[in-house]
């Protein structure tokens, strides 16, 4: 028994799809107090270290725990059949929480680049863009500008209250386009874990380096764009 032909590789992209936009979201909305601190901790715990050496710092820490939990996620795919059943709800939790926790990084960089977390609808972009980078949608380009839905956008654009007016304009679409495409990506990564013991070291695997690339991918654009 296979997932694609039980699940459904369409049903299955939308559902991670779906996980992805829930993540942003909450993370945006609920999570910025307790993200903000966070910050504040690493660089209390790094006097004098630079924005992206904390954000590192915070990728390196977090993308271990994540490792551990993509590996106990993928057991029950050793079980053929049954396991094979249970193995797509484990896959979909684990995906919720590697997707929790990789916004939450990116946020945690906003923050630790003196971008208020309080600011929702900006902080939603900055997410979606640094996303939209990591999966090929979003592109950097010279002076600080940034590439998005086919248009360049100034380092200006991505800030204070024109980044308001901005995020309210392409926000929805861009979600649209960067939850679609990880959620393709990570169709694969579902698929894989289903081999026995190979999908233990296959979802291990999968949430480290993510998350690390995340986190340099974050560091990348808030550079890009100061």
């Amino acid at each position: 028994m296979d997932l694609s032909s039980t699940f459904g590789l369409a049903a299955l992209a939308d559902r991670i799809a779906a996980i992805t936009d829930w993540a942003i979201r909450t993370a945006v909305e609920r999570r910025g107090p307790a993200i903000a601190r966070a910050g504040d901790r690493i660089a209390a715990a790094h006097p004098g270290a630079d924005p992206a050496r904390l954000v590192r710092t915070a990728v390196r820490q977090r993308s271990w725990h994540l490792a551990g939990a993509g590996a106990v996620s993928a057991i029950p795919a050793v079980l053929p059949g049954p396991g094979t059943v249970a193995e797509v709800g484990a896959a979909l939790g684990d995906i919720s929480l590697l997707t929790v926790a990789q916004v939450e990084l990116i946020l945690l960089a906003a923050h630790l680049h003196g971008r208020p977390l309080t600011d929702h609808d900006t902080r939603r972009l900055d997410v979606l863009m640094v996303l939209g980078l990591d999966v090929g949608a979003v592109r950097l380009r010279r002076g600080g500008g940034v590439e998005a839905l086919g248009k360049i956008y100034r380092p200006e654009e991505l800030r204070g209250s024109a980044a308001d007016g901005m995020a309210a304009r392409i926000s929805g679409r861009l979600a649209i386009q960067v939850s679609g495409r990880l959620a393709r990506r990570r169709v694969q990564m579902v698929l894989g874990r289903e081999v026995p013991l190979l999908g233990i070291g296959l979802a291990a695997g999968y949430n480290l380096r993510s998350t690390r690339h995340v986190g340099d991918t974050a560091v990348r654009y808030f550079r890009h764009i100061a």
